[in-house]
């Protein structure tokens, strides 16, 4: 049996900016160049919302909607290094014993995972010890996107499994628009930013991305 996952192209826009020529003129550094950059990350920080949580109606399907949970926590306001473990091995071992496999959290939840110890007093957290290696959780990487739940009832603060299989669409790539004639009456240059995406994530029935539900 095959099925078919389609990806549309969602239009993003940074909105717009209107600079007046003084400000052009007179900054220190290459200000339309800065502005570019800063309307990039507004894009980005939409895009990476959008790309953990949102439901797929006319946006992407985001990670947290679209994984599977694997259970409901014992508590709404707290986990245990018990629920990690389950959680880890809830996982189908060909997406689980792999380098390719990471945790997902916010670093709020990061902060109550550091404090986890095992049954002998052990803290289930590996700091990574060298420059550009990632801290650890069973030996596996941890990647903190502040769009994911903190904990509370009912959210969804706990991903893990390979997120290779979370795949994005971007289509001709970023595209800046400088405006000069449009707002020349003002003496004002407006910028303003598109690109467009999608994302959902392959799912064979297998579950490669599995979450931990609070309890009500």
């Amino acid at each position: 049996v095959f099925a078919a996952t389609t990806f549309n192209a969602y239009k993003y826009s940074s909105r717009l900016v209107k600079c007046s020529e003084e400000l052009l003129q007179d900054s220190a550094f290459n200000l339309a160049s800065e502005l570019g950059s800063l309307l990039g990350e507004r894009i980005a920080r939409i895009l990476n919302e959008h790309f953990t949580t949102a439901n797929g109606v006319d946006k992407p399907t985001g990670i947290v909607t679209t994984a599977t949970s694997a259970f409901t926590s014992a508590s709404a306001t707290a986990i245990t290094a018990a629920e990690i473990i389950d959680l880890f091995h809830s996982v189908d071992p060909a997406y689980r014993d792999s380098e390719r496999s990471v945790w997902m959290m916010n670093d709020s939840s990061v902060s109550a995972v550091r404090k986890l110890v095992d049954t002998t007093g052990q803290f289930l957290w590996q700091p990574g010890m060298q420059a550009g290696i990632p801290d650890r959780l069973y030996g596996r990487a941890m990647v903190i996107n502040q769009d994911v739940d903190s904990i509370a009832a009912t959210k969804k603060p706990f991903l893990f499994g390979d997120f290779r299989l979370y795949k994005i669409r971007d289509v001709a790539g970023f595209r800046l628009r400088r405006l000069v004639e449009r707002y020349a009456d003002n003496d004002q240059t407006g910028f303003v930013a598109f690109s467009r995406h999608d994302g959902d994530l392959l799912n064979a029935g297998t579950n490669p991305i599995k979450l931990i539900t609070m309890k009500a």
